[in-house]
Protein backbone atom coordinates (compact mmCIF):
# COMPACT_ATOMS: atom_id res chain seq x y z
CA UNK A 1 0.00 0.00 0.00
CA UNK A 2 1.39 3.42 -0.97
CA UNK A 3 1.66 6.18 1.65
CA UNK A 4 2.24 9.93 1.56
CA UNK A 5 5.76 10.84 2.60
CA UNK A 6 6.40 14.31 4.13
CA UNK A 7 9.41 16.12 5.51
CA UNK A 8 12.41 17.77 3.88
CA UNK A 9 14.74 15.21 5.45
CA UNK A 10 13.44 12.60 2.99
CA UNK A 11 13.24 14.72 -0.12
CA UNK A 12 9.89 16.56 0.03
CA UNK A 13 10.69 20.25 -0.57
CA UNK A 14 7.06 21.33 -0.32
CA UNK A 15 6.77 20.89 3.43
CA UNK A 16 5.57 24.10 5.01
CA UNK A 17 7.80 25.72 7.64
CA UNK A 18 6.18 27.78 10.36
CA UNK A 19 8.13 30.59 12.01
CA UNK A 20 7.31 32.06 15.38
CA UNK A 21 6.48 35.76 15.28
CA UNK A 22 8.61 36.24 18.42
CA UNK A 23 12.13 37.44 17.63
CA UNK A 24 14.95 36.66 20.06
CA UNK A 25 18.16 38.65 20.27
CA UNK A 26 21.54 37.62 21.59
CA UNK A 27 21.74 38.15 25.33
CA UNK A 28 23.94 40.89 26.78
CA UNK A 29 24.54 42.17 30.31
CA UNK A 30 22.30 45.16 29.70
CA UNK A 31 22.88 47.94 32.20
CA UNK A 32 24.76 45.71 34.65
CA UNK A 33 25.99 48.61 36.77
CA UNK A 34 22.54 50.21 36.85
CA UNK A 35 20.70 47.03 37.79
CA UNK A 36 23.11 46.41 40.64
CA UNK A 37 22.73 49.96 41.95
CA UNK A 38 26.32 51.08 41.34
CA UNK A 39 25.57 54.48 39.74
CA UNK A 40 24.62 57.64 41.65
CA UNK A 41 24.24 61.34 40.86
CA UNK A 42 27.22 63.52 41.66
CA UNK A 43 26.75 66.15 44.36
CA UNK A 44 30.19 66.97 45.75
CA UNK A 45 30.74 69.30 48.69
CA UNK A 46 31.38 66.50 51.17
CA UNK A 47 33.38 67.03 54.34
CA UNK A 48 36.72 65.28 54.69
CA UNK A 49 35.34 63.38 57.70
CA UNK A 50 31.69 62.92 56.73
CA UNK A 51 31.23 60.91 53.58
CA UNK A 52 27.93 61.21 51.79
CA UNK A 53 26.21 58.19 50.31
CA UNK A 54 28.60 57.03 47.64
CA UNK A 55 28.53 54.45 44.86
CA UNK A 56 31.33 53.28 42.52
CA UNK A 57 30.13 55.35 39.53
CA UNK A 58 29.17 59.02 39.69
CA UNK A 59 26.93 60.43 36.96
CA UNK A 60 27.01 64.11 35.99
CA UNK A 61 24.47 65.57 33.59
CA UNK A 62 24.86 69.25 34.44
CA UNK A 63 27.42 69.59 31.68
CA UNK A 64 24.94 70.66 28.99
CA UNK A 65 25.03 74.28 30.16
CA UNK A 66 28.74 74.51 29.37
CA UNK A 67 30.15 74.49 25.89
CA UNK A 68 33.25 72.38 26.40
CA UNK A 69 34.85 69.17 25.23
CA UNK A 70 36.68 68.65 28.52
CA UNK A 71 35.33 69.18 32.01
CA UNK A 72 37.55 69.39 35.08
CA UNK A 73 36.30 68.11 38.42
CA UNK A 74 38.12 69.59 41.39
CA UNK A 75 39.32 68.11 44.67
CA UNK A 76 40.61 69.98 47.74
CA UNK A 77 43.17 68.09 49.83
CA UNK A 78 43.11 68.09 53.62
CA UNK A 79 45.62 70.16 55.58
CA UNK A 80 48.12 67.62 56.87
CA UNK A 81 50.43 69.52 59.25
CA UNK A 82 50.87 67.54 62.52
CA UNK A 83 49.46 64.33 61.03
CA UNK A 84 52.64 62.59 59.96
CA UNK A 85 53.46 60.74 63.21
CA UNK A 86 52.53 57.04 63.16
CA UNK A 87 54.65 55.72 66.03
CA UNK A 88 56.19 57.33 69.09
CA UNK A 89 55.42 60.75 70.55
CA UNK A 90 53.84 63.25 68.18
CA UNK A 91 55.75 66.51 67.71
CA UNK A 92 53.42 69.32 66.59
CA UNK A 93 54.88 71.95 64.34
CA UNK A 94 55.89 75.06 66.25
CA UNK A 95 53.65 77.29 64.18
CA UNK A 96 50.53 75.44 65.35
CA UNK A 97 50.73 76.21 69.07
CA UNK A 98 51.99 78.81 71.56
CA UNK A 99 51.43 82.53 72.02
CA UNK A 100 50.21 84.52 69.06
CA UNK A 101 52.58 87.33 70.09
CA UNK A 102 55.52 85.35 68.70
CA UNK A 103 54.04 85.68 65.18
CA UNK A 104 55.18 82.16 64.29
CA UNK A 105 52.23 81.79 61.89
CA UNK A 106 53.21 84.71 59.66
CA UNK A 107 54.48 83.43 56.30
CA UNK A 108 54.24 79.88 57.66
CA UNK A 109 50.78 79.09 56.31
CA UNK A 110 50.25 75.61 54.88
CA UNK A 111 49.33 75.84 51.22
CA UNK A 112 45.92 74.46 50.29
CA UNK A 113 46.40 71.79 47.64
CA UNK A 114 43.96 71.69 44.75
CA UNK A 115 43.77 68.65 42.50
CA UNK A 116 41.60 67.94 39.49
CA UNK A 117 40.59 65.19 37.11
CA UNK A 118 39.64 65.55 33.46
CA UNK A 119 36.47 64.18 31.89
CA UNK A 120 36.47 64.28 28.10
CA UNK A 121 33.19 63.97 26.18
CA UNK A 122 32.91 62.62 22.66
CA UNK A 123 30.19 61.32 20.37
CA UNK A 124 29.36 57.61 20.45
CA UNK A 125 27.25 56.32 17.57
CA UNK A 126 26.24 53.27 15.54
CA UNK A 127 23.66 52.35 12.89
CA UNK A 128 22.03 49.51 10.98
CA UNK A 129 19.99 49.29 7.78
CA UNK A 130 18.04 47.01 5.48
CA UNK A 131 17.51 47.07 1.71
CA UNK A 132 13.95 47.14 0.29
CA UNK A 133 12.30 47.23 3.73
CA UNK A 134 8.82 46.53 2.35
CA UNK A 135 9.97 43.21 0.90
CA UNK A 136 11.86 42.26 4.04
CA UNK A 137 8.78 42.90 6.18
CA UNK A 138 6.63 40.81 3.81
CA UNK A 139 9.02 37.87 3.85
CA UNK A 140 9.11 37.41 7.61
CA UNK A 141 6.56 36.99 10.36
CA UNK A 142 8.05 39.90 12.30
CA UNK A 143 8.53 43.49 11.18
CA UNK A 144 12.27 43.81 10.69
CA UNK A 145 12.37 47.59 10.64
CA UNK A 146 10.56 47.80 13.97
CA UNK A 147 13.29 45.70 15.62
CA UNK A 148 16.10 48.08 14.77
CA UNK A 149 15.47 50.49 17.64
CA UNK A 150 15.67 47.71 20.23
CA UNK A 151 18.78 46.31 18.58
CA UNK A 152 20.52 49.69 18.73
CA UNK A 153 19.55 50.45 22.32
CA UNK A 154 20.94 47.04 23.31
CA UNK A 155 24.16 47.96 21.52
CA UNK A 156 24.34 51.31 23.32
CA UNK A 157 23.77 49.67 26.70
CA UNK A 158 26.58 47.18 26.08
CA UNK A 159 28.83 49.96 24.75
CA UNK A 160 28.20 52.12 27.83
CA UNK A 161 29.18 49.27 30.10
CA UNK A 162 32.39 48.72 28.15
CA UNK A 163 33.06 52.46 28.49
CA UNK A 164 32.73 52.17 32.28
CA UNK A 165 35.19 49.27 32.24
CA UNK A 166 37.53 51.25 29.99
CA UNK A 167 37.53 54.02 32.60
CA UNK A 168 38.27 51.58 35.45
CA UNK A 169 41.15 49.99 33.57
CA UNK A 170 42.43 52.68 31.19
CA UNK A 171 41.39 55.98 32.89
CA UNK A 172 39.19 57.08 29.95
CA UNK A 173 36.40 55.47 27.93
CA UNK A 174 37.44 53.77 24.70
CA UNK A 175 35.77 56.22 22.30
CA UNK A 176 37.54 59.14 23.99
CA UNK A 177 40.92 57.40 23.61
CA UNK A 178 40.09 56.41 20.01
CA UNK A 179 39.38 60.07 19.19
CA UNK A 180 42.90 60.92 20.49
CA UNK A 181 41.49 63.24 23.15
CA UNK A 182 43.37 61.33 25.86
CA UNK A 183 45.65 58.32 26.27
CA UNK A 184 44.95 55.11 28.17
CA UNK A 185 46.81 54.76 31.47
CA UNK A 186 46.88 52.52 34.53
CA UNK A 187 45.87 53.93 37.93
CA UNK A 188 48.66 55.09 40.28
CA UNK A 189 51.08 52.33 41.24
CA UNK A 190 49.65 52.16 44.77
CA UNK A 191 46.28 51.18 43.28
CA UNK A 192 47.73 48.25 41.32
CA UNK A 193 47.69 45.30 43.70
CA UNK A 194 48.51 41.62 43.21
CA UNK A 195 47.39 38.54 45.10
CA UNK A 196 49.73 37.29 47.81
CA UNK A 197 51.79 40.49 47.60
CA UNK A 198 53.30 39.49 44.23
CA UNK A 199 55.43 42.10 42.48
CA UNK A 200 53.37 42.16 39.29
CA UNK A 201 50.92 40.15 37.20
CA UNK A 202 53.68 38.03 35.65
CA UNK A 203 54.77 36.92 39.14
CA UNK A 204 51.38 35.45 40.05
CA UNK A 205 51.31 31.66 40.47
CA UNK A 206 48.66 29.02 41.04
CA UNK A 207 48.75 29.73 44.80
CA UNK A 208 47.68 33.35 44.27
CA UNK A 209 43.95 32.72 43.92
CA UNK A 210 40.97 34.39 45.56
CA UNK A 211 40.63 33.08 49.10
CA UNK A 212 39.49 34.26 52.55
CA UNK A 213 43.09 35.21 53.31
CA UNK A 214 43.25 37.33 50.16
CA UNK A 215 39.95 39.01 51.02
CA UNK A 216 41.43 39.92 54.42
CA UNK A 217 44.42 41.43 52.57
CA UNK A 218 42.00 43.46 50.44
CA UNK A 219 40.11 44.74 53.48
CA UNK A 220 43.38 45.69 55.20
CA UNK A 221 44.55 47.56 52.09
CA UNK A 222 41.22 49.40 51.82
CA UNK A 223 41.36 50.53 55.45
CA UNK A 224 45.01 51.54 55.60
CA UNK A 225 44.83 53.46 52.32
CA UNK A 226 41.68 55.38 53.29
CA UNK A 227 39.71 54.16 50.29
CA UNK A 228 36.32 55.87 50.27
CA UNK A 229 33.71 53.36 51.43
CA UNK A 230 30.41 52.88 49.66
CA UNK A 231 27.53 54.01 51.86
CA UNK A 232 24.21 52.37 51.09
CA UNK A 233 21.24 51.93 53.43
CA UNK A 234 23.36 53.09 56.35
CA UNK A 235 26.08 50.51 55.76
CA UNK A 236 29.68 51.10 54.74
CA UNK A 237 31.08 48.50 52.39
CA UNK A 238 33.11 47.83 49.25
CA UNK A 239 32.46 45.96 46.01
CA UNK A 240 34.69 43.36 44.37
CA UNK A 241 34.00 42.44 40.76
CA UNK A 242 35.62 39.12 39.84
CA UNK A 243 35.57 36.84 36.83
CA UNK A 244 33.41 33.69 37.29
CA UNK A 245 36.56 31.54 37.23
CA UNK A 246 37.99 33.62 40.08
CA UNK A 247 34.75 33.32 42.03
CA UNK A 248 34.75 29.55 41.53
CA UNK A 249 38.17 29.39 43.20
CA UNK A 250 36.53 30.39 46.49
CA UNK A 251 34.47 27.22 46.45
CA UNK A 252 37.58 25.12 46.00
CA UNK A 253 39.08 26.69 49.11
CA UNK A 254 38.69 24.58 52.26
CA UNK A 255 38.61 27.58 54.61
CA UNK A 256 35.82 29.18 52.57
CA UNK A 257 33.81 25.96 52.58
CA UNK A 258 34.24 25.70 56.36
CA UNK A 259 32.97 29.28 56.73
CA UNK A 260 29.81 28.29 54.88
CA UNK A 261 29.36 25.26 57.10
CA UNK A 262 29.90 27.06 60.40
CA UNK A 263 28.07 30.36 59.98
CA UNK A 264 27.44 32.61 57.02
CA UNK A 265 26.09 36.14 56.67
CA UNK A 266 22.82 34.89 55.33
CA UNK A 267 21.06 38.12 56.25
CA UNK A 268 22.95 39.87 53.46
CA UNK A 269 20.79 38.16 50.84
CA UNK A 270 17.65 39.61 52.42
CA UNK A 271 18.56 43.23 51.74
CA UNK A 272 16.38 44.89 49.13
CA UNK A 273 19.15 47.05 47.67
CA UNK A 274 20.56 45.39 44.51
CA UNK A 275 24.11 46.19 45.57
CA UNK A 276 23.62 43.71 48.44
CA UNK A 277 20.93 41.36 47.15
CA UNK A 278 22.67 40.77 43.80
CA UNK A 279 26.02 40.03 45.39
CA UNK A 280 27.16 36.43 45.12
CA UNK A 281 28.93 36.48 48.47
CA UNK A 282 30.12 38.85 51.20
CA UNK A 283 33.25 38.70 53.36
CA UNK A 284 34.87 41.39 55.55
CA UNK A 285 32.17 43.78 54.33
CA UNK A 286 33.35 43.25 50.75
CA UNK A 287 30.42 42.35 48.48
CA UNK A 288 31.64 39.99 45.76
CA UNK A 289 29.93 40.08 42.36
CA UNK A 290 30.73 37.56 39.64
CA UNK A 291 31.08 39.49 36.37
CA UNK A 292 32.06 37.80 33.11
CA UNK A 293 33.50 40.94 31.52
CA UNK A 294 36.41 41.29 33.91
CA UNK A 295 39.44 41.73 31.71
CA UNK A 296 42.51 39.56 31.38
CA UNK A 297 45.97 39.97 29.84
CA UNK A 298 46.66 38.48 26.42
CA UNK A 299 50.15 37.27 27.34
CA UNK A 300 48.99 35.96 30.74
CA UNK A 301 45.81 33.93 30.18
CA UNK A 302 45.68 32.80 33.83
CA UNK A 303 45.57 36.33 35.23
CA UNK A 304 42.33 38.30 35.72
CA UNK A 305 42.42 41.99 36.59
CA UNK A 306 39.61 42.15 39.13
CA UNK A 307 38.10 45.43 40.34
CA UNK A 308 38.00 46.37 44.02
CA UNK A 309 35.76 49.41 44.25
CA UNK A 310 34.96 52.05 46.80
CA UNK A 311 32.86 55.17 46.26
CA UNK A 312 33.31 57.56 43.33
CA UNK A 313 35.72 55.41 41.30
CA UNK A 314 34.50 56.58 37.89
CA UNK A 315 32.79 59.76 36.75
CA UNK A 316 30.22 59.49 33.95
CA UNK A 317 29.64 62.77 32.12
CA UNK A 318 26.62 63.01 29.83
CA UNK A 319 25.99 66.05 27.63
CA UNK A 320 23.58 64.58 25.05
CA UNK A 321 21.48 61.56 25.97
CA UNK A 322 21.15 58.68 23.47
CA UNK A 323 18.69 59.38 20.67
CA UNK A 324 17.61 57.53 17.53
CA UNK A 325 18.21 59.14 14.14
CA UNK A 326 16.98 58.26 10.64
CA UNK A 327 19.08 57.89 7.53
CA UNK A 328 17.99 60.54 5.04
CA UNK A 329 19.59 59.19 1.85
CA UNK A 330 17.22 56.30 1.28
CA UNK A 331 17.78 55.52 -2.44
CA UNK A 332 14.15 56.24 -3.32
CA UNK A 333 13.03 54.48 -0.12
CA UNK A 334 14.82 51.27 -1.07
CA UNK A 335 17.12 51.58 1.95
CA UNK A 336 15.90 51.99 5.50
CA UNK A 337 18.57 53.02 7.98
CA UNK A 338 18.37 53.98 11.60
CA UNK A 339 21.14 55.02 13.99
CA UNK A 340 21.74 55.91 17.61
CA UNK A 341 24.07 58.59 18.96
CA UNK A 342 24.99 60.34 22.20
CA UNK A 343 27.75 62.56 23.53
CA UNK A 344 29.33 61.48 26.79
CA UNK A 345 32.56 60.44 28.47
CA UNK A 346 33.76 58.34 31.38
CA UNK A 347 36.89 58.92 33.45
CA UNK A 348 38.55 57.23 36.42
CA UNK A 349 38.79 59.53 39.44
CA UNK A 350 42.55 60.00 39.41
CA UNK A 351 43.10 63.41 40.98
CA UNK A 352 46.34 65.03 39.83
CA UNK A 353 48.02 68.00 41.50
CA UNK A 354 49.83 70.76 39.62
CA UNK A 355 52.96 68.73 40.35
CA UNK A 356 53.63 65.55 42.28
CA UNK A 357 51.94 62.19 42.63
CA UNK A 358 48.43 61.43 41.36
CA UNK A 359 45.94 60.38 44.04
CA UNK A 360 43.19 57.76 43.80
CA UNK A 361 41.12 56.98 46.91
CA UNK A 362 38.39 54.97 45.21
CA UNK A 363 39.57 51.66 43.77
CA UNK A 364 42.25 49.11 42.97
CA UNK A 365 42.89 46.73 40.11
CA UNK A 366 43.65 43.44 41.86
CA UNK A 367 45.56 40.83 39.88
CA UNK A 368 44.44 37.28 40.66
CA UNK A 369 45.54 33.93 39.27
CA UNK A 370 42.80 31.58 38.08
CA UNK A 371 41.97 29.03 35.40
CA UNK A 372 42.43 30.14 31.80
CA UNK A 373 39.34 28.14 30.80
CA UNK A 374 36.49 26.32 32.50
Amino acid sequence: MASLVTGTAIGNNLTRIGFSSVLHRESVNKLYFTKRNMIARDTGGESAFERQGGLPIRSVEALNNRRAQQVRVGMLNQLTTNRSAVTGARSPNVRTYGSASTNVMVDQEEAAALRNMAVWVEQSKHSTSTVTPEIQDLRTEFKVTAQFAGLLTDWMAAEDEENFLDAFYDQFSGHVVAASLASAADPPAANLQYAGGAADNASLTSTDRLSPAELVRMWTWLETNNINPIKVDGEECYVLLVHPYVYADLFRNSEWIQTYRDAWQRAASKKDNPLFSSADAVYMNIYIHSFNRIRSITALPNVRRCLLLGADAVLHGMTVRPRLVRRKEDNYEDVYGIGIKSIHGESRCDFAPQSGATLNQAMAIWGLYTNAAA
